[in-house]
């Protein structure tokens, strides 16, 4: 017999009594509760780093755009320093004046004047008749220069420019140890407000200008504030005295803005760069409803179903507990009460059901309670994780003694280069812990900016740390000068870019991604289809004799008649592949437009004798009667892809042409126009594929042996190299065959042999700068044939030195150039006041880079590689 089951005792109760209802909607409400706290937590935390980064990206455009005005001042003041040195400043009447229309200084100055110590205007170029004494704004500018000794800069005053407004400069001519006179000029309101333009500022937003007094300089509002309207009264307390920041504030058109701010150094002036605030705030409630709606839902879906399934399984138990199995009739949906109502006979199997029923729940419970402290445990090491990464952005600093050659580092400047110390302390040391691929580009950059006496520079590197970490610093140093104009003192700090680095690399790789996903489905959307079955079909062609011959090698002898035969079966086969492969790179070249013309005089009688010999050679006309017609026909362009275009129109009517037929190719004049014609004695091209001839992988109907492959690229890439050439090209059919005739701009045939010389009064003294030495001989090479007298530099601070000191009558200068770009050799060499041709040399050649180089001074623009007659085009120019 069983033993007796032991007395009942009281139940403990860990859990208070409630409906299963009421536990339902608990166990619904803690399950989803964290759920929805941590979405929301997340979505906040994901709209604080947006506006973040908002406000980052705000304080580097405030900070480029004062970098630039600060650029922009120094500049005038450089020219005005160097026009002080003349000697004509003993007579500005005549001698200023023939020099400002002959050659002035900066393109944006309105006007120039000179005050002598007392304050008496001595000349005057724009507004005010020179003899008496000045007042107002330019008395106060007289009376600051001479003060302080120093150049200075003015707000906004009325001046006869277009605008009416200009904002006056000036610096102290000194001579023998004391200031004689005051040189200055009024640069026009649209100098600023062309600067102002330049600044990456958000889309919708604006950026700004304004002087020391906060009344706008320029701007980038349509429309625009009046000229030399005041700041608002919260902006000016907002940024008084403040160097710079970033807050939401009012902005000049009146609507509450994130605004970033920087002062410019020297000047007194301010830039701003704002954008509305209004989107974005929007965008930050939307995200945040969006997720406080989502959790709500979802927490009032969760009560409703625990509602209705506690209804559905706690109303049957509660009958079945009243009235027992006899008040429980009919069909149960819950299967289990069912089952229990079925089975009050069996205590024992009731109870032992129960208890496995319990100890599945403790089971699951503990699963739950373990999920959960694993979540804790993974929260707090985040935290930690958090704590750390803050903790590693700090900032270095140090100081350099040129004298003693020692340089001091804080020890966090020791911690970002992940060493325990500077040893030696030599500023050589600094510079080998860089990275070894830009290390050499930083110290060139750092002595230039001691030879230049600039006061700062910014050098930005990476370093790979003991361990192996790789980290993005940027440094930016302070330079002092003693007397003599030698570097005394370096002073400066370091920070961390990594993340900033890397964010920028993963946006700029993500934008490239998308931009190149979104061209390859535009492209593929098109063309995808019939380029397959096509490209299958050619392809299987090739493919098929490639392992018919692999077959016939494995099974033939090694020096077999049919083994030979194999070989040239897939050598043949493997040139009809390389072909495809050649035209379908060529063709989507030129629909990228990535094909750039290497134009020059070029006669097509000469092209199509070029294509007659390579057809020989390859004997692929040997079974057509090939009659050609030429004659002198002279155009402007590039004689290999001329070629190309003549290669394709022919091979193309020896394809379609049966064999021993006739196809005649014809080169002559008609008219103006220089025509290349090619007619076959083939099918015929069918009328409803004419129209369609030229499209991308179309093709017309071939023999069922396909003797020869394509891809239905041919003729696309002939159109287009015509086209680009500035010519037509145009298909005709009959049933006695098909004719494509091509008309380009015909040109005078050359005069003038390759070999001769220029006349004496063309020749030039000429300074070529380039730091390619190939490059810089073939050039010399061609000025020098012509007659020229030519000087070389292979860097941008030689050919600097060297321009200003030789002053050639035409300067060519690279862009590309170490240690001075040419960009800065042409800035500084117009700020020097020469006159000179200038002329741009590059291998880019965008309407932005010219554009560019325009800007910076050069009168012309070469792209590379350059012929003799663009050499001597631009030479020859005016």
């Amino acid at each position: 017999m069983s033993p007796d089951p032991p007395p009942p005792t009281e139940p403990q109760r860990y859990w208070p009594r409630a409906t299963l209802r009421r536990y339902l909607v608990a166990m619904i409400l803690l399950a989803t509760l964290p759920l929805a706290a941590l979405v929301c937590w997340q979505i906040l935390a994901d709209v604080r780093a947006e506006q973040g980064q908002i406000e980052a990206n705000l304080s580097r455009s405030a900070s480029a755009l004062a970098h630039a005005v600060e650029s922009e001042v120094h500049a005038s003041f450089d020219a005005l320093a160097t026009l002080s040195h003349a000697d004509l400043l003993q007579s500005p009447q005549q001698s200023l004046a023939r020099l400002l229309r002959e050659r002035p200084p900066r393109r944006d100055w309105h006007s120039v004047f000179v005050l002598d110590a007392e304050g008496q205007l001595l000349f005057d170029s724009g507004d005010l008749q020179a003899g008496g004494p000045v007042a107002g704004e330019l008395g106060q500018l007289h009376e600051r220069v001479m003060r302080e000794g120093q150049p200075a800069v003015s707000g906004l005053v009325p001046t006869r420019a277009p605008e009416g407004q200009a904002v006056m400069l000036a610096v102290p001519v000194v001579r023998g140890g004391e200031t004689r006179l005051v040189l200055g000029a009024r640069v026009a309101g649209n100098a600023w407000q062309r600067l102002a333009a330049t600044a990456n500022k958000p889309e919708a937003g604006y950026a700004l200008l304004h002087d020391a007094r906060r009344q706008l300089i320029g701007w980038t509002l349509s429309p625009g504030p009046p000229l030399g309207m005041s700041l608002g009264a919260d902006t000016v307390a907002t940024i008084e005295g403040r160097w710079s920041g970033v807050q939401r504030l009012t902005g000049v058109d009146g609507r509450t803005v994130y605004a970033a701010w920087q002062q410019v150094p020297a000047s007194g002036w301010g830039v701003q760069v704002a954008m509305p605030a209004r989107p974005i705030d929007a965008a930050h409630r939307q995200a945040i409803l969006a997720a406080l709606s989502t959790s709500g839902a979802s927490l009032l879906l969760g009560v409703l179903l625990a509602v209705l399934v506690a209804q559905r399984v706690a109303d049957p138990l509660q009958a079945l507990a009243l009235r027992g199995a006899a008040g429980l009739l009919g069909r149960v949906a819950v299967r289990e009460v069912a089952m229990l109502r079925d089975a009050l006979e069996a205590a024992a199997r009731q109870d032992r059901h129960a208890r496995q029923a319990l100890e599945e729940d403790i089971a699951k419970r503990k699963l739950v309670e373990a999920q959960l402290l694993a979540a804790h445990e993974q929260l707090q090491a985040s935290q930690r994780l958090i704590d750390l990464a803050q903790e590693a952005g700090r900032v270095g600093f140090f100081h350099y003694r040129f004298e003693a050659d020692h340089l001091t580092w804080t020890p966090a400047h020791c911690q970002l280069f992940g060493i325990a110390s500077l040893e030696p302390p030599h500023l050589a040391r600094w510079f080998e812990l860089m990275a070894p691929s830009e290390r050499e580009a930083n110290e060139r950059d750092f002595w230039t900016a001691c030879a230049l006496r600039r006061q700062t520079q910014t050098l930005e590197y990476d370093v790979l740390r003991p361990g192996g970490d790789r980290r993005w610093l940027s440094s930016r140093v302070l330079l002092r000068y003693g007397s003599d104009g030698k570097p005394e003192q370096m002073t400066g700090f370091t920070v961390d870019m990594t993340d900033q680095r890397e964010a920028e690399l993963h946006r700029a790789e993500l934008t490239e991604q998308a931009v190149a996903a979104r061209q390859a489905a535009e492209a593929a959307s098109r063309a995808k289809d019939e380029f397959l079955s096509m490209l299958g079909h050619e392809l299987r062609n090739p493919l098929g004799a490639i392992s018919a011959a692999i077959d016939v090698l494995d099974a033939a002898p090694a020096g077999s008649d049919s083994a030979g035969e194999a070989r040239a079966i897939i050598a043949r086969q493997t040139r009809n592949l390389a072909h495809m492969m050649g035209d379908l790179l060529d063709v989507g070249r030129v629909i990228a437009g990535k094909i750039l013309l290497a134009r020059q005089p070029v006669n097509l009688a000469a092209v199509l004798e070029r294509v007659r010999r390579t057809l020989h050679l390859t004997g692929e006309a040997a079974s057509h009667d090939l009659r050609l017609d030429v004659g002198d026909a002279w155009i402007d362009g590039d004689a290999v892809r001329m070629e190309q275009v003549m290669t394709n129109l022919v091979t193309n009517a020896i394809k379609y042409t049966p064999a021993g037929r006739r196809i005649e190719v014809t080169v002559g004049l008609r008219g103006d126009r220089a025509v290349f014609e090619v007619k076959d004695s083939g099918m015929g091209i069918p009328a409803t594929l004419l129209p369609h001839v030229f499209d991308l992988f179309v093709q017309g109907e071939r023999t069922l042996d396909r003797r020869a492959g394509g891809l239905g690229i041919g003729l696309t890439l002939v159109k287009r190299l015509v086209e680009l050439h500035g010519g037509t090209v145009v298909a005709e059919s009959s049933d006695d065959g098909s004719r494509f005739t091509v008309e380009l701009p015909a040109i005078a045939p050359p005069t003038r042999a390759e070999g001769d010389t220029l006349p004496p009064s063309r020749r030039r003294r000429v300074l070529v700068i380039e730091d390619n030495a190939d490059v810089l001989a073939a050039l010399r090479s061609k000025l020098e044939l012509d007659g020229h007298t030519v000087s070389t530099a292979a860097d941008g601070v030689e050919g600097l030195t060297r321009l200003l000191r030789q002053q050639p009558e035409v300067s060519i200068v690279d862009i590309g150039l170490p240690g001075l770009t040419g960009y800065e050799v042409a800035r500084h060499a117009r700020a020097a006041g020469y006159a000179g041709r200038l002329i741009a040399l590059s291998g880019y050649g965008q309407e932005r880079d010219r554009s560019d180089a325009l800007v910076a001074g050069f009168d012309g623009y070469l792209i590379k590689p350059v012929d003799r007659a663009q050499l001597r085009a631009s030479l020859s120019a005016e």
